[in-house]
Parts: C-alpha cells; structure tokens; sequence
C-alpha cells in the first residue's frame, strides 16, 4: 500500500458514483468540467487522500520492523572492486545513513498521522450528517450519492479550503523557517 494505490482508488470510487450521472468523465472525452467542479473534486481528492492515511500509516508500522531489518541487510559488507580492499571500511558511513532512513521514515509516519488528523478535524467542523458522509465516502470507501456527496461539499466548502489553505501557510512558513536557519 502507498499513496499512489490510495489515488487510484480514489478515481476509481469517483468514476463507480459518478457514473450514469451528468458528472461523468470518460477518460477519452473531451468534456471539461466547470470551475466549481474542479474545486469541489480537488477537495475530494484531498480529503480521501487524508481519510485513506491512517490505514497508509497502520501498513507502514506494521512494514517498519522488516523494513529496518532489509537496511541492515546493507551494513554486514560491501566488495569494492576498485582497489584491494574487499569489504569497505565505511561502516560509519552507512550507520549514519541508516539512521537517516529511520528519522525519515519517523516523520513520513508523523506527517501521514497529521493528515489523518486533519481529516478528522474537517469532520468536526461540519454537520452530523456530513460527518457521517465524509466518513462511509472518504474514510471507509462505501459507494454513497454522488450529488449527496457534491452537495456536502459545495456546503462546506469554506471550511475546507479555510482548513487546507492553513495548512498551507503553515508548512510556508516551516520552509522559510528552516531555510533562514540554514544561512
């Protein structure tokens, strides 16, 4: 499981509930969609992509123990060929970029957990119903009413970008932040 298998499941649950609708796309269609259209999609888009994250994160716990154990599987030797050494002396070397893999793979599962957290966020700004729609779609992947679910969205849709558009200034300013740090 990774993000990619995440987004095309997303257009694949989009294509089953808008099918037979005036909302389908066929992909060999030149039929373009309105704005308001584009705008609620990508809110879609963004909030399976949040919904679906826990279960992304679930997956790469439970893979993070062999995932460690396969970069260790690195560490025992490696033959260089180039000159008459034939195990190369730079374990230093590949400790520290093991241990750079670990703090990466650390704040790739925080920055997953994050999303899932947003999606849950989203939900608690919104109606009951609503609530309980974004989770069947999003979060649980039952085929609900496409219009239901547009109209959902349309309805909170300030909430949302107001929640992404957040988001978004705030990993601005932790790039400024960080980049400043660095001169």
């Amino acid at each position: 499981m990774n993000q990619t298998i995440i987004s095309e499941a997303f257009g694949e649950q989009l294509a089953l509930i808008t099918a037979n609708t005036p909302y389908a796309i066929e992909s060999d269609s030149d039929t373009f969609v309105s704005e308001l259209e584009h705008k609620v999609r990508k809110y879609m888009y963004s909030l399976w992509m949040d919904a679906q994250a826990n279960k992304l994160a679930n997956y790469l716990e439970k893979r993070q123990a062999a995932h460690f154990a396969q970069l260790y599987e690195f560490s025992y030797g490696v033959s260089m060929y180039d000159n008459e050494q034939t195990l190369s002396s730079r374990s230093d070397t590949l400790a520290l970029m093991i241990i750079d893999e670990k703090v990466a793979y650390k704040k790739r599962l925080e920055r997953i957990r994050l999303q899932y957290k947003r999606f849950k966020e989203i939900c608690e700004l919104i109606s009951v119903k609503d609530k309980e729609l974004f989770i069947r779609y999003f979060e649980q992947s039952q085929k609900v009413d496409y219009e239901t679910l547009r109209n959902a969205v349309i309805n909170n849709i300030r909430v949302i970008s107001e929640r992404y558009w957040s988001d978004e200034q705030t990993n601005e300013q932790h790039t400024r932040d960080s980049f400043n740090t660095k001169r």
